[in-house]
């Protein structure tokens, strides 16, 4: 009965003790931890206050408020992935245009290639356009995937921390096709016994933190 009347006075405030305490602790965990955090301390308080008369009510509301948080979550997920697919057939569409016109002739030594570069599967994955998308943000990559202002020695510190993201055993083989070099593992020979490099490859792990 005292329950009763506590949750009946807290109705007649204006709001229910359930559904406040409820509400509050999905908010806080949908911000700090995500859908299923909220999930699992929503599980775990509805068993602390299931004497109040509408507890179930108030759980089932909070559920409804997680799903559709993960609804918006799968949502925004999909759209960056359409935007990053988006961003690999307008590449791939102007590969093909410029094919059609003629293929291009090879680049002069030191000169860089014109026109956008063909990525292979490998550097074309969603995991990989994020990164590419990083180092243009950034001005080390331009709009054809080709390396800006880095030297010899920091291109080739870039692709190794690109291929221990992605997993690729063929690294030197890879990025010298791409970027249209050779001998990049002596550059990157040569860059391990450089003092810019510790500070470099920082630079590289902040960028790609969340990047896993």
């Amino acid at each position: 009965m005292a329950n009763q009347q506590l949750s009946q006075a807290c109705l007649s405030e204006g709001f229910s003790i359930a559904r406040k305490v409820m509400a509050d602790v999905v908010t806080f965990y949908l911000a700090n931890g995500g859908p299923a955090v909220a999930r699992a301390h929503v599980e775990s308080l509805a068993n602390e206050l299931k004497f109040y008369d509408d507890c179930t009510d108030a759980y089932r509301e909070a559920l409804a408020m997680i799903s559709l948080a993960e609804r918006q979550e799968q949502q925004r997920a999909e759209e960056r992935n359409q935007q990053q697919q988006q961003h690999l057939m307008m590449t791939l569409m102007g590969v093909m245009q410029s094919g059609k016109k003629g293929s291009p002739s090879a680049p002069a030594k030191g000169e860089r290639p014109k026109g956008p570069a063909m990525l292979p599967p490998k550097l074309s994955t969603d995991k990989a356009l994020l990164i590419w998308q990083r180092l243009q943000q950034a001005g080390l990559i331009d709009e054809h995937y080709q390396p800006v202002g880095l030297s010899r020695t920091d291109a080739a510190l870039l692709a190794d921390e690109m291929a221990m993201l992605l997993h690729i055993s063929d690294k030197w083989k890879t990025f010298e096709s791409l970027w249209h070099r050779k001998y990049m593992r002596a550059d990157y020979n040569e860059a391990l016994c450089l003092k810019k490099t510790p500070e470099f490859r920082k630079k590289l792990k902040i960028l790609f933190a969340d990047i896993q």
